[in-house]
């Protein structure tokens, strides 16, 4: 087994050489550099020697030359391994003081092994060394050796010098960062001590940490108590289910963050919404350390939100309220006429009597349907000279019909009432609006009561009643007995979409239409109610103190203009408008044509223009519409005379019309008398 000296200072490198060569069948002696190694080698000379060459206390240079200068060891092979005299002249000096073989480290093991072998397989000879014949030689050799470890040193002296200079850069840089760091943390502190918004780092146990004072200000606790609190604890019991299951599996790594809109508790227990985004920060090795949160109170967007939901819905329900007054007022339009004719003939006092409540009932529902209108299309109706009792009269009846029976109602009309200018349809609407509210409030019963009176206001009560003027009104009062409205709320009562009901069971819109109609009138409206004893609403109407008004008369059909045989065409698409139409004016002295759509019509009118005075059409029909069929007649006859009709919406139906030369409209439904009335006048222009 070949003996083997290592030659080497840095333990990593004998224990790779070691462990190579005595797993090839070498044996290994080491030494820490070249003193040791001679000492060892004079003991115990080996078969074979590898030296580094840089070491402490002797150099393998050094010991190279008293190696190749000890008769006892001169021929035992000497391999140079190297890591740091790599280049040509290093090689060159190495093989000038008689070394057998120069290898640059790291050298693969496979060729490592190859050259130890070749070297030890080489015939036992010196090898030549050159320079040591003579005192010059050994001087020359001195000289190359001195040069190489001053070269050595000034390219270690520049390695230090770089070093140097990069660890100033470091030191610099180090330097910097912690700046940086320090900057950074300082605009971190004010980022989240001065951020619009709550910031929370949570306890993976969902405990707070560390809290901004926003979100103290949005929560109401200060932050010692805050810091007691987990967000569960803040959280609605109805939303909690989701954010502990988000914090579980931010936990579990099966995500990694976590967003959602949800309500808080406050302090005081009111209820907010805010959204809520949630990371979870963990530490170099991946275990999690806590969680970040960012809290934004967004309930002021959630309410405009709600609100925009509820005029959508609104505006759904106007839609489907406009197309059932349209079919409404087509079934109303035959009843009312027919009602007319019926009491035209001579009939008994029993069935007048009875023909009176069905043209009352007719006349109701289609003041019904004109409200229906004005609520969701904005349709308003003509203000005229009425008397306030009469209306009275009417939610009377619609309470007693429709209202509970626990609910007493009680009425106390002033005699002399002043007139007053207004809506009949809209008035109607604010006081059912005031006394359904009344209703809700005494789920219980009790009493509701309407009273009316005339009231002066100088400059000095005016003053004390926002939006009033000094002068003569006519009061109308709803009272109930009901549950009454708190004080932190009464200020509210009358905005938009605010209601104290249960969701379902209210709009939030009817106070906020009282209060617009009324002010459209420009009266006024004051509230007084004490919780637990009732409320009362007080409705200020402008009066016209030296008018007067008269109940609507019936139909006076004796008294309508008859005609002189001209032809009138009828058009509309229901069978039963066209016949009650046709059955009026031909007993009134008219001829009749009736066509069911603009198509027909079209056609009749071609045949017979000379001999048509009127075309009355409805406006909305199938296959050609009104305004289409009139566009045709223009174009055929363009004084044509035309009386326009409609169920739904008489201004849209104007507008339309207009465009196309007509001027006169009917709302459906009319009574034969007004139908009668308009088509003499269409016919003496």
């Amino acid at each position: 087994m070949t003996r083997v000296l290592i030659v080497d200072d840095k333990e990593e490198n004998v224990y790779y050489l070691q462990a190579l060569l005595t797993g090839h069948g070498f044996e290994v002696e080491t030494a820490r550099h070249g003193a040791e190694a001679l000492v060892k080698a004079r003991q115990h000379p080996p078969e074979l020697i590898v030296s580094d060459l840089l070491m402490p206390v002797m150099d393998g240079y050094t010991l190279l030359r008293h190696w190749k200068s000890d008769a006892a060891l001169r021929l035992i092979p000497f391999i140079v391994y190297t890591a740091t005299y790599t280049e040509e002249q290093d090689e060159k000096l190495a093989f000038s003081l008689g070394a057998d073989a120069f290898i640059l480290k790291p050298a693969e093991p496979e060729d490592f092994l190859t050259r130890i072998r070749t070297v030890q397989s080489a015939p036992a000879v010196a090898q030549p060394v050159t320079h040591f014949d003579s005192v010059g030689g050994e001087q020359d050799t001195l000289k190359i050796y001195s040069e190489t470890l001053i070269r050595k040193l000034e390219e270690k002296t520049l390695q230090l010098e770089q070093s140097n200079q990069a660890l100033q850069k470091d030191i610099a840089e180090r330097t910097r960062m912690e700046e940086s760091l320090r900057e950074s943390e300082e605009r971190f502190r004010a980022t989240f001590e001065q951020a619009a918004v709550g910031i929370a780092h949570v306890g993976v146990d969902g405990r707070f940490l560390r809290v901004n004072d926003k979100l103290c200000e949005i929560t109401g606790y200060p932050r010692e108590e805050l810091l007691r609190l987990t967000f569960i604890e803040l959280t609605m019991h109805e939303d909690r289910v989701a954010g502990d299951q988000a914090r579980l599996e931010m936990l579990g790594h099966a995500r990694t963050d976590f967003s959602a809109e949800k309500r808080y508790l406050r302090k005081n227990g009111a209820v907010f919404w805010v959204s809520v985004v949630t990371t979870l920060l963990r530490d170099h090795q991946g275990a999690a350390k806590y969680f970040i949160s960012v809290i934004a109170d967004i309930t002021e967007r959630k309410t405009l939100e709600q609100q925009f939901l509820r005029a959508q819905r609104m505006e759904s329900i106007g839609t489907l309220a406009g197309g059932i007054a349209h079919d409404l007022n087509n079934l109303l339009a035959p009843i009312m006429m027919g009602v007319e004719l019926l009491r035209f003939n001579s009939i008994d006092p029993k069935t007048a009597k009875m023909i009176d409540n069905m043209e009352r009932s007719a006349k109701r529902a289609a003041s019904l349907v004109r409200q229906v209108l004005s609520f969701a299309r904005g349709v308003d109706g003509q203000r005229v000279l009425i008397q306030v009792r009469h209306i009275i009269n009417e939610v009377e009846a619609i309470i007693e019909s429709t209202f509970p029976k626990n609910i007493r109602l009680e009425s106390s009309l002033g005699a002399d009432l002043w007139p007053v200018v207004s809506d009949p349809t809209q008035l109607n609407q604010v006081l059912l609006n005031l006394c359904v509210n009344a209703r809700d409030a005494m789920p219980d019963g009790g009493c509701l009561t309407l009273k009316t009176s005339c009231a002066t206001l100088d400059e000095q009560s005016a003053a004390m009643n926002p939006g009033a003027t000094a002068g003569s009104y006519v009061l109308i009062e709803v009272a109930d007995t009901g549950c009454g409205i708190p004080k932190n709320i009464l200020d509210r009562i009358f905005d938009p979409f605010f209601t104290t009901k249960e969701l379902g069971k209210g709009t939030g819109l009817g106070l906020s239409t009282v209060l617009g109609i009324v002010r459209s009138h420009e009266g006024f409206v004051t509230v007084h109610s004490e919780p637990g004893e009732g409320t009362t609403f007080r409705v200020y109407l402008p009066a016209q103190v030296e008018e007067e008004a008269e109940a609507p008369a019936q139909g006076a059909m004796d008294s309508a203009p008859s005609g002189e045989g001209q032809l009138v065409l009828v058009v509309d698409d229901e069978s039963s408008i066209r016949d009650i139409m046709k059955h009026t004016l031909e007993a009134f002295g008219y001829r009749v044509i009736t066509a069911e759509d603009g198509v027909q019509a079209l056609g009749i009118y071609v045949l017979q223009s000379r001999e048509v005075a009127v075309v009355i059409t409805d406006m909305m029909m199938p296959a050609m519409d009104g305004p289409m069929l009139i566009a045709a007649l223009r174009r055929i006859n363009p004084s044509v005379r035309i009386i326009g009709v409609s169920g739904l919406n008489a201004q849209c139906s104007l507008s339309a019309g207009q465009d196309g030369g007509v001027k006169h409209f009917l709302n459906k439904p009319y009574t034969a008398e007004t139908l009668l009335v308009l088509l003499k006048k269409v016919l003496a222009e």
